[in-house]
């Protein structure tokens, strides 16, 4: 498995630089002139759908192992800023493992903050202070 690993991010570094794009649009054109020789033919059709089909299928798991080692880097360093920040919940942490509901009811205690928030602004307070979590729920009470 680590072997695909270095492949796939190797080949993602590479197909990223935009020689690539230029090398891509470059055989398309030359495809394209191809057609022209060979009569538009059913072969010359089927070279460019295999081929591209493909490459298609290949860059799809290519893109999405960087997607997921992108994914996994950027929420090592949130979990690090939530450590490191004094006065933040380290549950918050490994939230990406709640359900869709638990992450649902977190969601609108944030909303919740938020409205209030909005509420005190207009009321010419700050909005810098850190306010609890755990206290939105009584926040709804007030909004509403």
């Amino acid at each position: 498995m680590e072997y695909f690993s270095r492949i796939a991010k190797w080949i993602s570094d590479k197909t990223a630089q935009s020689y690539v794009g230029f090398a891509a649009f470059f055989i398309v054109m030359v495809w394209a002139i191809a057609g022209l020789f060979f009569h538009f033919s059913v072969m010359w059709h089927l070279f460019i759908g295999t081929l591209s089909g493909a490459i298609s299928i290949l860059m799809l798991f290519i893109i999405q192992n960087s997607q997921n080692r992108h994914t996994i880097a950027i929420q090592l360093k949130l979990d690090e800023i939530i450590r490191a920040t004094k006065g933040a919940h380290n549950e918050m942490m490994d939230i990406e493992k709640l359900t869709d509901e638990d992450l649902a009811k977190i969601q609108r205690k944030y909303g919740l903050l938020a409205e209030k928030t909005k509420e005190d602004l207009k009321k010419g307070r700050i909005d810098t202070h850190t306010p609890d979590i755990e206290k939105a729920d009584k926040l709804e009470t007030q909004l509403l």
